[in-house]
């Protein structure tokens, strides 16, 4: 499965990652070139993207989490706005409701399935 971007996400992320250079930035940039872009017309509204609210299951955890991916910027713990820089948010991005899949995380192999995407 590869990651689905909208076109002025992707302009975004590639700006994002073109101008630091962090490890993270470094896995940001692995998964854009990994992903499929596609016009901002085309882009599904279940599909996980920036700004996105997410709930997903961690199968290592059973419990369903919910998160909103933001730019690092906009990153409040508090209120569940988890920067794109983050591991779990460059886990999530790209994929739709429903899907699957198994992620390479800092601390081990993860399992995760998205249960519902919320895109404004």
């Amino acid at each position: 499965m590869k990651p689905i971007f909208s076109e002025s996400v992707y302009k975004i992320l590639y700006t994002l990652v073109t101008q630091q250079k962090s490890t993270d930035v470094k896995q940001l940039g692995a998964e854009l070139l990994n992903g499929v872009v596609v016009d901002d017309k085309a882009f599904k509204k279940d599909i996980v993207s920036l700004n996105s609210i997410v709930q997903f299951i961690d199968e290592s955890i059973s419990q369903p989490i919910q998160i909103q991916i933001v730019l690092p910027e906009e990153m409040d713990l508090k209120k569940r706005k988890i920067s794109i820089l983050a591991p779990i948010s460059i886990a999530l991005i790209g994929f739709k409701e429903g899907e699957r899949f198994t992620r390479q995380m800092p601390h081990g192999t993860k399992k995760f399935q998205i249960i519902k995407v919320i895109n404004e």
